[in-house]
């Protein structure tokens, strides 16, 4: 499998909104997206993406393949983003084929396989409860 390399991606036609994310390119102008971009929320990790570069910046022009995970985002007090329950459940996504994300800091995004038997939504309620004060 090719290297992660970091694309200078721009989802703006005009390239105002450039975000360097990491990809695993896939052939010239596809590239698999490796983190969630912030300018566009509707590409996510897993993603496979149609390019066109100019001026050494790779516009977005197509989602060609979108992952097999569900994407799930949660905005996290500092104490529970750093807390040891978000650790253990860190592991547990992985431990069942997804992956994760903290994204500044708060931002929690987790990555789940579609036919995962764990319930995302219902731990993440319970952890968020016990740092609702």
């Amino acid at each position: 499998m090719p290297d992660k390399v970091g694309l200078h991606l721009c989802f703006d036609e005009h390239g105002r909104e450039i975000e360097i994310i990491d990809v695993t390119p896939l052939s010239r102008d596809q590239y698999r997206i490796e983190e969630t971009p912030i300018f566009n929320p509707g590409i996510a990790l897993g993603d496979i993406i149609r390019v066109k570069e100019k001026q050494g910046v790779s516009y977005y022009v197509e989602t060609v393949q979108k992952s097999g995970y569900r994407r799930h985002a949660w905005l996290l007090s500092r104490e529970a983003a750093f807390s040891r329950d978000i650790k253990d459940f860190t592991q547990l996504v992985t431990e069942h084929g997804g992956r994760w994300e903290q994204i500044f800091g708060g931002l929690f995004v987790i990555h789940m396989p579609r036919n995962t038997i764990i319930d995302v939504e219902l731990e993440m309620s319970r952890i968020i409860e016990r740092f609702d004060h």
